[in-house]
């Protein structure tokens, strides 16, 4: 096949603008790594929450490793202190989930306590997964709860302890 220098430069310019409109899809699809989480009663209007490693359930949680736990929501109610409440429930059994630093105001990187009524906060937390935690499956509830223990953010995902 032969091609004209005009249809050889239509050619590679379209070919650029191809490869061009794909880097910055690719790009895009990189950046938004929101982990798919049910709410369960959060008060603030939750943006974003992001759970390491997991785009969409089961997340899968390794004994002996921590996973980092972000959200970023706006907060709809003053208050001065906010509380993380995390449980595993297995079976249907409610379990504590130990070693979540339960001061939540001591985790926020975006936004401080006391909480304002309509401020930007963006949470992040450390949670291991402790080698003493059988292989099974979880439904872990993340819940950040005001002064007055009521939900400002809730939400549940479902997950595999390996």
């Amino acid at each position: 096949m032969v091609v004209t220098p005009s249809q050889a430069t239509r050619l590679v310019v379209s070919t650029a603008a191809m490869l061009s409109s794909s880097i910055v899809l690719a790009a895009l699809l990189g950046l938004t790594s929101a982990t798919l989480v049910q709410d369960c009663g959060s008060t603030a209007e939750v943006t974003e929450v992001r759970i390491t490693d997991c785009d969409i359930p089961p997340c899968i949680l390794t004994r002996g490793e921590d996973i980092k736990v972000e959200i970023d929501f706006v907060n709809v109610k003053a208050s001065s202190t906010l509380t993380t409440k995390v449980i595993g429930n297995i079976a249907g059994i409610d379990i504590p989930w130990a070693g979540v630093v339960p001061d939540a105001c001591t985790s926020l990187t975006t936004g401080d306590c006391p909480l304002e009524e309509n401020e930007s906060v963006y949470y992040t937390a450390d949670a291991p997964v402790l080698q003493e935690y059988p292989a099974v499956s979880v439904i872990v509830k993340w819940r950040l709860v005001d002064d007055n223990d009521e939900t400002t953010v809730c939400f549940i995902v479902p997950a595999e302890v390996v």
